[in-house]
């Protein structure tokens, strides 16, 4: 488990299924800038029975409140076949706690590890363009916008355009709050 000042990052275990699989095919809580696929109980349990819900290319934790509560989820996957580079998805089940802080929190504490952890010099956030939430959770953890991916995702029977972020290690390290307090909110630059 990584710990966080308000929140957890766990990997999920099959005793979370039952409340864990409504919250992830609530379409209307998952918002409008997710696919809207839904996700079958057998794969996610076959997953978490097999790797955790961790392999080599991705890697999927839950977002849990100090009582162990599941308030959302939080990913990351190798960003392009011949990129050093991971990039992080996320999402906060719990509407009401949206624009709290925890989301921002758990990219920080993810981001901390993916480099504590991996030898890889890049993480990278992608969003809808209107998807302004998600990307004040990106300025707000330090990364820096690079451009628009036009065309680039296919969300709710449409193709769309997505912003990109990306922070290098080198910024990570340089960030005095990332190293000694990743809960802490990234220096601004």
């Amino acid at each position: 488990m990584i710990e966080g000042s308000t929140i957890n990052i766990r990997h999920a275990s099959k005793s979370d299924l039952a409340t864990l699989m409504p919250l992830m095919n609530d379409l209307k809580a998952r918002g409008e800038y997710l696919p809207s696929s839904l996700f079958a109980p057998a794969s996610i349990e076959k997953s978490i029975d097999a790797t955790g819900g961790s392999s080599g290319d991705d890697e999927r934790f839950l977002i849990v409140d100090k009582e162990d509560r599941i308030l959302g989820r939080i990913w990351h996957f190798k960003a392009g076949p011949y990129f050093n580079a991971r990039e992080i998805g996320y999402i906060l089940f719990a509407v009401d706690k949206r624009g709290s802080g925890m989301t921002s929190e758990a990219v920080r504490l993810l981001t901390s590890y993916l480099f504590q952890s991996l030898m890889i010099n890049r993480l990278e956030i992608k969003m809808d363009v209107l998807n302004i939430a998600s990307e004040k959770v990106a300025v707000k953890c330090a990364y820096q916008k690079e451009g628009v991916a036009r065309g680039a995702a296919f969300i709710r029977g449409k193709h769309i355009d997505m912003n990109v972020y990306s922070l290098l290690r080198s910024d990570w390290e340089a960030d005095k709050n990332y190293v000694s307090n990743p809960s802490r909110p990234a220096t601004p630059s």
